[in-house]
């Protein structure tokens, strides 16, 4: 994601904030979208700049930022888990010799989701239980979500 998309976002959030919950918007931004920025080495000033906000809140994205590392969202724990668990029912219900399939088509089905919430494919892998061997194949499919869709 580059900064352009990060400044739409964070200016869209920051507009549709109910008055005296803009700054709390402009932490949560910090804190959901931190790792893409840290992992980018994006500057908060410069996101802020592009954004049309005051400069004065780059600290206070840099304080979302800080968050990051130590909470959570809990409708991304639920859903995290709810993609943990729908991979495990895949891989012990697909048909004999389709199991490394299935986890193609869990991930074509659920890439964009994936990449566009920064979940960890690691993680997905722990919570369904499946073996970490499978970490490429489901990684193989979330790539090809880009290009395909499930019927």
């Amino acid at each position: 994601m580059e900064i352009k998309q990060l400044s739409e976002i964070l200016k869209l959030n920051y507009a549709n904030a109910y008055n005296g919950e803009k700054v709390v918007q402009i932490h949560l931004f910090g804190v959901k979208y931190g790792k893409i920025i840290r992992e980018n080495n994006y500057s908060s000033k410069d996101i802020i700049s592009e954004s049309g906000l005051n400069d004065s809140y780059i600290a206070e994205l840099n304080k979302g930022i800080k968050l990051r590392d130590e909470v959570i969202f809990e409708s991304d724990e639920i859903e995290l888990n709810a993609l943990g668990k729908t991979l495990k029912d895949n891989y012990e219900n697909a048909k004999t010799g389709e199991t490394v399939a299935s986890i193609f088509l869990f991930g074509i089905k659920h890439g964009k989701l994936i990449k566009m919430k920064n979940y960890s494919i690691n993680e997905i892998i722990k919570i369904s239980e499946i073996h970490e061997s499978y970490f490429a194949e489901l990684n193989k499919g979330i790539k090809l979500s880009e290009y395909l869709s499930i019927k």
